[in-house]
């Protein structure tokens, strides 16, 4: 028995939000140096241990690490969704259908309700900043 379009959507629509709901759970872990850091999808530092407070390089190289490792992981979800041929199809209609955004500049991330706008999205936490005052 065939799937209508309808369900067909449906069945892709399931599969993009369980994607979605495993990407939101990836995290990046790193250690370097002493310093251990763990980091979401996105790149926002959720975990970090250190020594040192002054170990600032250390910190940044051991940031990119895992955030290298979240988004690679992100990317290996995210591929089953876009393996699908029904998706692969929508993305090559899209993808033909509007030529100028390949061009355009990606999407701006706004801050979170009460954030300053010169905020580093990236920034440590704010308790972190003081466990190690730095805030």
């Amino acid at each position: 028995m065939a799937i209508s379009g309808e369900g067909r959507f449906e069945e892709v629509a399931r599969k993009a939000r369980r994607v979605q709901d495993a990407v939101a759970e990836v995290r990046g872990r790193a250690a370097l140096n002493g310093v251990r850091i763990e980091v979401e999808a996105d790149g926002r530092i959720v975990g970090l241990e250190l020594p040192d407070a002054a170990l600032a390089q250390v910190i940044s190289r051991a940031h990119e690490l895992a955030l290298a490792r979240a988004r690679e992981r992100a990317a290996e979800l995210r591929a089953e969704l876009t393996a699908d041929p029904m998706v692969a199809g929508v993305l090559r209609r899209l993808t033909r259908a509007l030529p100028d955004l390949a061009n355009s500049p990606g999407p701006q991330a706004f801050p979170p309700d009460g954030v300053d706008e010169g905020a580093n999205g990236y920034a440590l936490p704010a308790a972190i900043r003081r466990r190690y005052g730095r805030g």
